[in-house]
């Protein structure tokens, strides 16, 4: 397990991300369809077995990690780390967004009142013959991230455990 949290630290630090089906920011997104959280929820049912891991970095940084596996083998990750100091964050998120290798996309965040809060960075990795894609939302001093084998299942991924619990956030906060 420490393994895959090394190569999630490396995938995130090596790797490098706005917004492809959705962000944390309505402003962002603009109108969600109906349904798309619990089609995307059904979509990552078959990842049944699901291995986690927390604890802090060596400089005191708290991450989780999540590693989801479904029975034919697929697997994907989710992992979130929380930075205590701004220079480390910075340092970061500078690594993620100035490799542009393989970026599909970078995306500002802004909020309802246009104010920008964060980035999504959305970037692709072929190593001999595996392709793995990378989803980052940057906000507040928090990175969280996705790696799965192909675009389609890590913004389904993103969408289950980014964008639609951030939304019933902000829902909440409404009412």
């Amino acid at each position: 397990m420490k393994a895959f949290i090394i190569a999630i630290a490396i995938l995130f630090m090596a790797s490098g991300a706005g917004n492809l089906s959705g962000s944390p920011s309505r402003a962002v997104q603009g109108e969600r369809e109906p349904g798309a959280c619990e089609a995307a929820a059904a979509e990552l049912a078959r990842f049944d077995k699901v291995g986690k891991e927390w604890g802090a970095s060596n400089e005191g940084d708290p991450y989780t990690t999540v590693r989801h596996h479904a029975a034919d083998g697929e697997w994907f990750g989710y992992g979130v780390t929380i930075y205590k100091l701004k220079s480390r964050f910075k340092r970061s998120v500078r690594l993620i967004v100035e490799d542009s290798e393989g970026l599909i996309e970078l995306r500002q965040l802004s909020d309802e009142k246009g104010r920008r809060v964060g980035q999504r960075v959305v970037k692709e990795r072929r190593e001999g013959e595996a392709t793995r894609v990378a989803v980052w939302v940057i906000m507040d001093r928090m990175i969280q991230g996705v790696d799965a084998p192909s675009l389609a299942l890590a913004l389904a991924a993103e969408r289950v455990l980014i964008t639609c619990p951030a939304e019933a956030r902000r829902r909440l906060k409404q009412h």
